[in-house]
């Protein structure tokens, strides 16, 4: 029977209620799947397959879990090498230059050209309204929104490079959508809107999620932007479980928002075959 660790983050080692039908859906297809808090010691840990769940810590200490992952002596899922890629938001630029995604108008901003002034950084997109969040981040830790005329205020908790990104008014109208994929194939969406006065579309935020099938032109974009992704990250097949983050606008294609390779939440409750499709894409790639 195949062994497999769903790493999770030490301040939430069990499984989050979205992945609890994954033991099933593993022991179904002949392998024993439990959950492992990252960071714990490899020479504890006995599995043929390490499969990245929930560490949704991990970029508060974004170094020490890619060294944790990179040092796993059984293949990882995604590898490795994916996650480091994927861990800074500067892959959006990326894919947006390759051709494989369109995105909001964004800048980085290095540690050593922020400015207090939100004119300045709103400038650098073109925009009246801005997004402004850490370039390593997860579930909007301090992203905020520029306004004009406002002061920006950086203190010593805000780290490293940040992202600037025009604010695209259609989350706030029509939300969000957020379309998981196995193996590189379309499995299943979500549309998620923000709460009344917000634009954070997540649900510890108020966000609300809505099961719907998603128009065809979004889902050809998600897969789209796999391939693009793959041409950043060779490993020989596809990606076994991606989230794509797509908003609608009135003006072209759909605008990716986030590429989500590490620890994204997959939604699995939104479809019944979610769950064994995913451990299924887990063992074809291992």
């Amino acid at each position: 029977m195949t062994r497999i660790v769903l790493v999770t983050d030490p301040g939430h080692p069990g499984l989050q209620p979205d992945d609890l039908e994954l033991p099933g859906a593993f022991a179904e297809l002949g392998a024993a799947a439990r959950p492992v808090a990252w960071g714990t010691p490899w020479s504890e840990i006995s599995a043929d397959l390490c499969v990245v769940r929930t560490p949704w810590d991990y970029f508060e200490r974004a170094g020490d879990f890619l060294d944790w992952i990179e040092r796993a002596p059984m293949p990882v899922i995604n590898p490795a090498s994916v996650l480091r890629w994927n861990h800074h938001k500067e892959y959006l630029l990326a894919l947006q230059e390759r051709g494989a995604a369109r995105i909001p108008a964004t800048a980085m901003i290095a540690p050593r050209d922020r400015t207090a002034d939100a004119d300045a950084l709103l400038a650098r997109v073109t925009a009246e309204r801005a997004v402004l969040k850490p370039a390593i981040s997860g579930g909007a830790f301090q992203t905020i929104v520029l306004e004009p005329g406002a002061v920006v205020p950086w203190t010593a908790e805000h780290r490293g490079d940040f992202l600037v990104q025009a604010f695209v008014d259609k989350v706030e109208e029509a939300g969000e959508w957020s379309l998981t994929c196995f193996g590189g194939a379309y499995s299943h969406a979500v549309r998620k809107t923000a709460a009344k006065g917000d634009f954070r579309v997540q649900e510890e935020h108020g966000g609300l999620v809505h099961i719907e099938e998603p128009p065809a032109a979004l889902i050809s974009a998600a897969e789209e932007v796999l391939r693009g992704a793959a041409e950043f990250v060779d490993v020989g097949r596809p990606l076994a479980y991606a989230r794509v983050d797509l908003v609608e606008v009135p003006y072209g294609p759909p605008l990716l928002m986030e590429l989500e390779l590490i620890e994204p939440e997959l939604f699995l409750r939104a479809h019944e075959e979610a769950p064994r499709r995913f451990a299924k894409a887990c063992l074809d790639a291992l």
